[in-house]
């Protein structure tokens, strides 16, 4: 037994001696294994202890260890990191209720009040489609020679103010333009007279600041014997603001007049719409007719999704024709007027025919109907 355990001292002794003579291999770092691996293989090293990359000449770099070398780092726009805060929840501490020593006070759990909600605004009521309906009108305004006329569409504000589309009225040939009502089928069938504020001024804002608005005056009932027979508790109009939140886009929207699909423009039609952009004037241009017949100027539009104010125009997703120009274009989700309609539609195709309307709310706007 002796001789065996000085056999094994033995034995260690000599293989000791020898690892330290030869230098026999030990188990390697597997992750030195690993980067001594691609690099033979890739040309490449993964991280360096300093960060960077570095990248043999002449080697193609392996797809899955690749890096950017530094010329092209050079090249690229490092983004910032977007901070977004953290969303901090205040939750009540809750302290536990624990027997209390004999005579001495029972401690209570004391919780923090609850943090008065912000409260949401009340349910708008049923829209009263009746009362829009009864006072968007057609409007036949005489032309130049007086051997035809301008047609289109308008709708009522208080006070007897007809609103409509300025290119409608801006060549008329005389001041006074036929205002029709319509019957509970929704057809015009009450005629009677209005006064165009001042065609001059309506030509100057369209032509010149792009503004395509106007306003016709009905006289006071007192006055106007006809008008009172027809409306003897005064003029139906619109009974609902202008629009002055402007964040208005996906909104719902209505837009009623007279459209030229129905023979003599003779049927008050509704068709929803939807807002999807605002526009700006960036200027005004000259346009050839579809027909070829005349030359009139339009508004240069620049369109935007920005909703931090009111716009000069708006653009809705709808089909329209000839004959809306004036109508009323209405935010069915917010309940109130946007401004008068633009017929015709740009575009084509199912879904994506527009509209582009003026906004009564906008600053620049607001001239026309504040006479």
């Amino acid at each position: 037994m002796r001789l065996l355990v000085l056999a094994g001292i033995f034995i260690l002794s000599v293989g000791s001696y020898l690892f330290s003579v030869t230098g026999w291999p030990l188990p390697v770092n597997p992750r030195e294994e690993s980067r001594e691996f691609i690099e033979e293989n890739t040309g490449s090293v993964p991280f360096s202890e300093s960060g960077t990359t570095s990248v043999k000449k002449g080697t193609p770099p392996h797809p899955a260890t690749s890096r950017p070398s530094t010329s092209t780092l050079q090249n690229l726009t490092v983004k910032p990191r977007v901070q977004i805060p953290a969303v901090v929840l205040e939750m009540p501490s809750l302290v536990p209720t624990l027997p209390a020593a004999e005579g001495a006070a029972t401690p209570t759990v004391v919780l923090p009040p609850p943090s008065p909600s912000t409260p949401s605004a009340p349910p708008l009521p049923p829209l009263d489609e009746k009362a829009i309906l009864e006072a968007v009108v057609k409007v036949e305004c005489p032309s130049e020679d007086r051997r035809g006329k301008y047609v289109g569409s308008g709708f009522i504000l208080p006070k007897g103010i007809v609103v409509t589309a300025g290119h409608i009225i801006k060549d008329s040939g005389g001041d006074e333009c036929q205002v029709i009502f319509p019957n509970e089928d929704r057809a015009p069938s009450h005629y009677l007279r209005g006064v165009i504020e001042d065609r001059e001024e309506v030509e100057r804002r369209h032509d010149e600041e792009g503004i395509d608005a106007a306003v016709i005056f009905l006289p006071a009932l007192s006055a106007y014997p006809e008008g009172a027979t027809v409306f003897p508790e005064g003029y139906p109009f619109i009974p609902y603001p202008i629009c002055g939140e402007p964040r208005m886009l996906k909104d719902r929207l209505l837009h009623f007049g007279y459209p030229s699909n129905y023979l003599n423009q003779s049927y008050l039609s509704k068709s929803d719409g939807q807002a999807v952009a605002y526009a700006d004037i960036q200027g005004i241009e000259e346009q050839l007719s579809e027909d070829q017949t005349f030359i009139f100027k339009t508004p240069i539009f620049g369109y935007t999704g920005d909703q931090s104010s009111l716009h000069a125009y708006m653009v809705s997703r709808v089909p329209s024709f000839y004959g809306d120009s004036g109508g009323l274009a209405f935010n069915a989700d917010k309940q109130c007027i946007l401004g008068p309609h633009r017929g015709g539609t740009i575009g084509g195709g199912a879904g994506e025919n527009f509209s582009v309307f003026p906004v009564l709310g906008w600053e620049g706007a607001q001239q026309v109907i504040s006479r």
